[in-house]
């Protein structure tokens, strides 16, 4: 740890560096912030709106297209970082972004199907899995595993990126949350990538955040209010998929630099896109549960059963935001002290504890009907307790933070 708090300190004593990273964020916010009332008054003009369905948290139509103001600050923002760029990776990723800007854009415009998407993505995936510092073949004593054959890595990757990138779609349901940990996951890789000296994806993060931010002012507004839509939704995916690779390229050394253990580094990386992942999960698990289709469209993703329930989006999606940022807090602290196979216990824990304030909150359906089987199989005792404990913390937490519910 004291390693790691000079390195820290010898980085932050680089004024060049820190300047850099201002400007950065000043071009990515700044381009995104000028180009988003357009596009709302663009989008205005041709009817472009985004119309409620079933599943939708809103009930007026509502200007979409703010990835289009991403994709042009990024495209900006990779001519000024293109210097740091050491391994001339920057024409892979403006190639990748392109094409899922067009994928977004005619989604946005006409849905287009699962399977479309998914060809696609996987063409967008292939220009930088071309790259062997973003192929995962080192898994540095995780499970007992360290090499790996070069085709299982590239599959491997290609799954998480795959995976990241559609997650981050699937979260993108209510006011604020996408954005809200799009800019916690970026400054979490930011800073990780800073202190590893892999400034080029650093500054890339940076970018993100700058235009997340310029969008979260519009997103949570009453008048002008824009969402990011597929288009916007696929390419910061796809970004936090990019880096997520990196993370986990990341050799011995530099891994000691933002001390973190070898072998814990697929613990840390699932604790730092905690939401995205365990809500796809618990999604799927529900659908089983309930004999429905795991990939089925409903309303069961956790922002939406606290909407459903009565919680405004702000709060929702502030709920869900610091429950990542403890769950990495908790992860990344306790991971040079503890063995990966406790550190998966611990990631489990936390995974549901996060579930069971669902069930607190009262807000899961599917939780209350699952209890009720297990009645028959819990001695009356416990189970007693546990209800007048449970009913405590909900009249807790309604008054504190969750007014609205009902």
């Amino acid at each position: 740890m004291n390693s790691f708090l000079q390195n820290i300190t010898d980085y932050l004593q680089d004024p060049n560096r820190i300047v850099f990273v201002v400007f950065i964020f000043i071009i990515s916010f700044v381009i995104s912030n000028k180009m988003i009332p357009l596009i709302i008054s663009t989008v205005h003009y041709k009817k472009l709106m985004d119309h409620p369905n079933e599943r939708s948290s809103h009930t007026e139509i509502t200007p979409t297209l703010a990835g289009v103001a991403f994709f042009a600050s990024l495209m900006i923002s990779v001519f000024f970082i293109k210097k740091y760029d050491e391994s001339d990776i920057s024409f892979n990723i403006i190639a990748a972004l392109t094409v899922l800007f067009f994928l977004g854009l005619k989604d946005d415009l006409m849905v287009l199907s699962s399977k479309t998407k998914v060809i696609v993505q996987t063409t967008a995936i292939f220009f930088i899995l071309i790259q062997p510092e973003l192929q995962i073949i080192d898994f540095h004593g995780f499970l007992e595993i360290n090499k790996i054959p070069l085709w299982l890595g590239i599959g491997f990757s290609y799954f998480i990126v795959l995976y990241i990138i559609n997650a981050y779609n699937l979260i993108d349901g209510i006011d604020g949350l996408a954005a809200m940990l799009g800019i916690v996951i970026s400054t979490i890789f930011a800073l990780m990538f800073y202190f590893t000296g892999l400034y080029y994806y650093s500054f890339l993060a940076v970018v993100i955040i700058g235009f997340l931010i310029a969008f979260l002012r519009f997103n949570i507004s009453e008048k002008n209010k824009i969402f990011m839509g597929d288009t916007g939704s696929m390419i910061v995916g796809f970004l936090l998929g990019l880096m997520t690779l990196r993370f986990l390229t990341l050799n011995a050394q530099q891994l000691e630099q933002i001390n973190i253990l070898p072998e814990n580094v697929f613990i840390v990386c699932l604790s730092i896109l905690f939401f995205p992942i365990i809500d796809v999960i618990r999604v799927i698990m529900v659908r089983i549960i309930n004999k429905k289709g795991a990939f089925s469209a409903d309303r069961r993703h956790m922002h939406h059963v606290f909407i459903d329930k009565g919680l405004v989006h702000l709060k929702a999606s502030a709920t869900f935001t610091i429950s990542n940022i403890v769950a990495f807090l908790i992860i990344y602290l306790s991971n040079s002290y503890l063995s990966y196979l406790v550190l998966i216990v611990l990631f489990v824990i936390i995974t549901f504890v996060t579930f069971y304030l669902l069930l607190l909150l009262d807000t899961d359906p599917s939780a209350r009907v699952q209890r009720k089987k297990l009645k028959a199989y819990v001695p009356e005792k416990i189970y007693q307790n546990e209800f007048r404990i449970r009913k405590s913390v909900i009249v807790f937490l309604k008054k504190v933070f969750y007014r609205n519910m009902l």
